[in-house]
């Protein structure tokens, strides 16, 4: 019976988890490239390459390949899907009937033993997974994704391999949540995979496990230190969870049907914080909640640290009128940034918004983030650093995004020869990324090592310029 032994044996070898420690690797079932990201990542390995370095498959000219190694690992697979795309050629099946083909094709060839172990008693097989089989019906959405995917899986492979209905939907469910996006070393999503024993990870939105790749392999390492590895109290998260209790609550019901009661689901002043405003009084920074379900004419406050009792109702109606448009504009930037957006939603907000409510903390991730997509690095280091305490305060101090962030705001410093500050937040993001990536991981090995070494150099570069220019100017009579 085949199966795949990717246990950590550094965790098995002690009894307590230490913070970084991995606690399991695992290749993936199934998995694919994105299809709008075609000819930027190898099928096989994942990797991202320059488009013109990828060889396609000489069959169905649709996959794309490092060199023939690559070619010859994806074959098990791929074998079954070429004739098919060729048949079909020049349609292309979507991403989710693709992965669907994929596992059907794997369990069709002895994919039904595999399994993966994370303990000597404890393995998972693909029937392992759960597939919410009765949300799932009840699910009018899913179902009708499921009936367009139908369709095409017929004319994509044929009735004559399609499983029966229950199966189908048995196979759907179990890609809809189990499924992992899967990314690159920039933590763009490159691809989709089910992995057998990562699917054993419940959520938190406090987790204290953290999930990265490595081309298609899955590495996930404990965020703090644990009594013993215990797989029932592992959490990763599911969803990016900067969002408020009840937004991420609905998320996570609505696509993976359970209502998360973590503890930061059970934290209501974190969730006022994030829909507060700046106290009225010149002299004080607290900041004073509001409440948009109250009354539009209810007067704001008082101030709970000052007691400034001077905000009326045209406040309250300021900002709830500001936070409308600020959310129809994050819908709008749902897929992608724009810094014109961005900076309008900013210059909306101005002095009102306290610096840890959440959509002022979003805008100014998104104006960072747009600013680095068009290369205006000065006004993405100027958000940036405006916003680390905010997206500390919605991840947690050591969350590894804020590891991620650090690192991107390091590099940009480190491009426009703001040396210093570049030095300054590589070494923040250095404990973090430690934890959460380890030593070996390409953003930590080849980027962020990489950074603060050439950082380090240009300092004592500098530093020498610097005393040797003294030098000369002692020595001039």
């Amino acid at each position: 019976m085949p199966r795949y032994k990717y246990l950590a044996k550094e965790v098995l070898e002690q009894q307590k988890v230490a913070k970084g420690n991995v606690l399991l690797t695992s290749k993936p079932f199934v998995y694919l490239v994105n299809g709008s990201l075609k000819g930027l990542y190898c099928d096989y390995c994942l990797k991202k390459k320059r488009i013109c370095t990828l060889q396609r498959c000489s069959g169905c000219k649709a996959e794309c390949y490092c060199d023939r190694d690559c070619q010859r690992g994806a074959w098990d697979i791929h074998r079954y899907e070429c004739k098919n795309l060729q048949r079909i050629h020049p349609l292309i099946p979507p991403d989710t009937a693709k992965l669907m083909a994929k596992v059907i094709f794997k369990l069709k060839n002895g994919g039904d033993q595999i399994e993966e172990k994370l303990s000597e008693r404890k393995s998972r097989k693909f029937k392992d997974l759960m597939n919410h089989y009765t949300d799932l019906k009840d699910d009018k959405n899913r179902q009708e994704h499921l009936t367009s995917l139908i369709v095409v899986l017929r004319k994509y492979i044929g009735s004559n391999n399609l499983p029966n209905e229950v199966d189908l939907q048995g196979i759907f469910g179990r890609i809809c949540v189990n499924s992992f996006s899967i990314t690159d070393q920039d933590m763009n999503t490159a691809g989709t995979g089910v992995y057998l024993a990562a699917s054993v990870f419940d959520h938190s939105c406090q987790p204290n496990s953290y999930v990265t790749f490595d081309g298609k392999r899955l590495m996930c390492r404990a965020l703090v230190d644990m009594p013993s590895l215990d797989w029932s109290k592992l959490r990763i998260s599911y969803i990016d969870v900067m969002n408020t209790t009840m937004d991420r609550r609905n998320e996570l019901h609505r696509r993976y049907y359970f209502w998360c009661d973590c503890r930061a689901c059970h934290n209501p002043e974190r969730d006022k914080l994030m829909s507060s405003i700046n106290c009225g009084n010149p002299k004080c920074t607290a900041p004073v909640h509001i409440d948009e379900d109250d009354d539009m004419d209810a007067p704001v406050g008082p101030c709970t640290v000052c007691g400034f009792n001077e905000l009326s109702s045209d406040t309250r109606k300021k900002y709830c009128s500001i936070a409308k448009y600020c959310r129809e504009q994050m819908e709008v930037m749902k897929d992608s940034y724009y810094l014109d957006l961005s900076q309008r939603g900013l210059e909306m907000q101005g002095d009102l918004f306290y610096k840890l409510n959440l959509l002022r903390v979003k805008f100014l991730d998104a104006a960072f983030e747009a600013a680095i997509c068009v290369e205006n690095w000065d006004t993405a280091i100027k958000y940036g650093m405006q916003n680390i305490e905010g997206v500390k305060f919605c991840y947690g101090e050591d969350h590894p995004n804020i590891g991620l962030m650090l690192l991107k705001l390091g590099k940009i410093c480190l491009h426009v020869y703001r040396t210093q500050e570049a030095l300054q937040y590589l070494k923040q993001a250095e404990p973090v990324l430690r934890v959460s990536h380890g030593t070996s991981h390409p953003t930590y090995k080849e980027e962020l090592m990489a950074l603060l070494q050439q950082a380090h150099e240009e300092l004592m570069f500098m530093s020498q310029k610097k005393k040797k220019r003294i030098n000369d100017i002692s020595v001039v009579p």
